[in-house]
């Protein structure tokens, strides 16, 4: 457990879209309440065309957050997922704690909305960390595009304001895994490589030990820690990214198979990561 006043941040990069943040984090999420910890979800922005109004339809946030405070065994709040990007009818719809504000192709969002959003998101974490003894942060997209490094409000910047120890996430499936975790940590200067303490695949098919040592001498070359390859598997939890029905999906309010199936994911997560090596490295950030 934290000592009091000790604030404890961990976020959960990719290399790119869709390689797995959303449900690392639900399983990181799941096996730190179990563990004792009082723990919360974060991702400042979030797209996604599915969504769930919660607190009476006040307001509404995307489906892997809702998933993730399930996780944590909290109610979900807003704070959770502050700013929700939904298209919807040709247009991109802007919604900071449930009330919408703008159309994301506006420059008025882009360049004046976004900056103040961002002073508010950090207020938000602050909150959350005095509240939790750890917060777990979910990236989204790719960790770093340096096009966008100096403005964007959910990757690499939200994990500087805070100080977050930073994993990287790689979808392995797709070929070109390797490739990409050079890459991200090569687009970072070096005050910013400290931040990244390790790296994790995912999605992987077939027998590991094709991998031989590769991993290892990747983590070496950059003083990382390698923190596991982690199988493909299938869910039946409900997916933002899809626009349908998985076979056999469980419906968001059966919470009770919801945290059943969140469960038997995490067992089966925590059996291929170095999780030892990822509880010491929130630690050290403490």
């Amino acid at each position: 457990m934290p000592l009091e006043g000790e604030k404890m941040y961990l976020m959960i990069a990719g290399t790119m879209s869709n390689v797995g943040k959303s449900t690392l984090v639900m399983a990181l999420c799941r096996y730190f309440t179990r563990k004792g910890l009082n723990v919360a979800p974060f991702k400042s922005q979030n797209m996604s065309r599915k969504f769930i109004n919660i607190q009476n339809g006040k307001g509404k946030i995307a489906i892997a957050q809702y998933v993730q405070a399930i996780a944590c065994e909290k109610e979900p709040t807003m704070e959770f997922n502050p700013i929700l990007i939904v298209p919807k009818e040709g247009k991109t719809q802007v919604y900071f704690m449930g009330e919408f504000i703008d159309y994301l192709t506006s420059e008025r969002y882009m360049f004046d909305s976004k900056e103040k959003l961002f002073a508010q998101i950090r207020d938000i974490l602050e909150k959350l960390s005095k509240n939790h003894d750890l917060v777990i942060i979910e990236g989204a997209g790719a960790f770093i595009e340096p096009n966008l490094k100096d403005s964007e409000i959910v990757n690499l910047r939200v994990a500087k304001s805070v100080g977050a120890q930073v994993i990287l996430v790689s979808d392995i499936s797709r070929g070109g895994a390797f490739a990409q975790v050079a890459g991200t940590i090569e687009l970072m200067d070096k005050k910013e490589q400290k931040l990244l303490k390790g790296f994790v695949f995912t999605k992987f098919h077939g027998d590991k030990s094709l991998l031989k040592d590769a991993p290892q001498i990747l983590a070496k070359r950059y003083s990382v820690e390698y923190l596991g390859t982690v199988p493909y598997f299938e869910n039946k939890i409900p997916d933002e990214d899809l626009l349908t029905k998985k076979e056999g999906e469980i419906a968001l309010d059966d919470k009770a198979q919801i945290i059943k199936e969140i469960d038997r994911i995490t067992d089966f997560i925590i059996e291929h990561i170095d999780i030892s090596k990822i509880e010491r490295i929130i630690s050290e950030g403490m």
